[in-house]
């Protein structure tokens, strides 16, 4: 039986977020950590292999995430990576903030895929100064790994540091709705692979593959090391889709040859 630790929180450290496509969710923030419970499936634990898969990619920036109970139920623990003079602007914000309206639906104007891509690229650097190419690329073929459905424009930003003057991409975080974690969404009866074809994707196309393809695959994995440390961990559905997708994709992905941790 895995053992995890029960964090009790009081009500005062509750804190309600909204921009999710799924809605306002409920959290906690105490002393430096952010905390979520589970709402939908088990998004803790699809927090926690998530950070696992990023440990072994070329992913430098990225939030790791802690399988927990919080008051007694299931959900996750995570660091706040906002350090001294930083504060988090998301994409849909930084639009908001010089265009105003939804981003969203601004990029909807164009048909093709790579000209959404090319529009939000722009848009970034015409701001910030700071190319987000390369951070998308890895972002989303990531997000394709992991089937994560919820990558909206509030959980894609940057990170404005007000003492050193600089923006710098967001680490990689928010990653709950991913690994068929929806219970509600995906039907256990059928099998991960039937699931996995129904998963919709974000932001710029329903289809995960295609917005990763548009982005060169950025991502890379050192599969050795990955599969090694997903042997110590517990049998679940959102293993077993991990290893579903890992194999899958391993011939865009691997790279051993990968220095991590």
């Amino acid at each position: 039986m895995e053992k995890m630790t029960n964090y009790i929180l009081s009500p005062e450290a509750m804190v309600m977020v909204s921009g999710s496509s799924i809605g306002t969710q409920k959290k906690y923030y105490d002393r430096g950590y952010w905390y979520k419970q589970n709402r939908v499936g088990y998004e803790g634990r699809a927090e926690y292999l998530a950070s696992k898969v990023l440990a072994c990619s070329n992913i430098n920036e990225y939030v790791e995430y802690e399988c927990c109970k919080i008051n007694g139920m299931d959900g996750c623990r995570s660091a706040n990576f906002l350090k001294n003079g930083d504060s988090y602007i998301s994409l849909q914000r930084l639009y908001d903030i010089y265009h105003g309206g939804q981003l969203s639906e601004r990029i909807r104007l164009y048909d093709n895929v790579s000209e959404r891509i090319e529009f939000v690229v722009g848009f970034v650097e015409n701001t910030t100064g700071i190319n987000i190419r390369e951070y998308l690329g890895k972002l989303l073929t990531f997000d394709m790994l992991i089937v994560n459905v919820d990558r909206h424009f509030n959980n894609i930003g940057i990170v404005a540091n007000s003492m050193e003057e600089h923006y710098r991409p967001a680490p990689v975080f928010d990653n709950g709705n991913s690994l068929l974690s929806d219970n509600g969404r995906y039907d256990e009866n059928v099998s991960p692979e039937t699931n996995i074809e129904k998963a919709v994707g974000q932001p710029f196309c329903a289809s995960l593959e295609r917005q990763a393809m548009e982005l060169d695959f950025g991502l890379r994995l050192n599969y050795q090391k990955l599969i090694e440390q997903l042997e110590c961990e517990p049998d679940s559905r959102a293993l077993e889709v991990l290893h579903i997708q890992l194999q899958k994709y391993e011939s865009i992905l691997k790279d051993d040859s990968l220095v991590v941790g």
